[in-house]
């Protein structure tokens, strides 16, 4: 009898684990400044060092990203976002880079409120003045506060159609 009810349990317990809910992969998505509305985009040829700034969405680039640790991938090729400066230091420019995972500067993390954090570090993609950067992750600031806007085109609220502004940081060393 102990038998059963063992297994009966052992059973219940494989199918509670097979129904967690696996995190949603984003795949060609816009990644979205909540700071001004305005998408993420490479500025010119794709290449090593291509400043990354941002665009009215219209015109915004997509990207592949997960909710968890990894690459943000520009979408169907191998250039990932990357932090200048090695991803350690403030006020430094975003920029493609061909894609080698697990280094740290193109390792990020979205996290549950909605910022994208350097993985083990302590810098946030950050909407500046002068267009995308890297920041120390600060509680409160809305400039580090990113919408994934999903490949089904349907924007957020704040969302603003047609919008020309463009902004695209000077490029430091790396």
């Amino acid at each position: 009898m102990h038998f059963s009810a063992l297994f009966a349990l052992a059973i219940s317990s494989i199918s509670l684990v097979a129904a967690s809910p696996i995190e949603k992969r984003y795949s060609a998505a816009k990644i979205q400044s909540f700071q001004d509305s305005l998408c993420l985009a490479p500025f010119s040829a794709w290449q090593n060092g291509t400043v990354v700034g941002t665009t009215g969405c219209d015109n915004g680039a997509t990207w592949d990203i997960n909710p968890g640790s990894g690459s943000i991938i520009l979408h169907g090729t191998n250039w990932a976002l990357q932090a200048q400066g090695g991803g350690s230091t403030n006020n430094a420019a975003v920029v493609l880079w061909q894609s080698a995972p697990g280094t740290f500067a193109q390792t990020w993390y979205l996290t549950g409120d909605n910022r994208i954090a350097i993985t083990n570090g302590v810098q946030c993609l950050d909407e500046g003045t002068g267009g995308p950067q890297t920041y120390q992750c600060t509680t409160g600031n809305t400039n580090q506060v990113w919408n994934i806007i999903p490949a089904n085109g349907i924007p957020p609220p704040n969302h603003t159609v047609g919008r020309v502004a463009e902004r695209a940081p000077k490029p430091t060393a790396a």
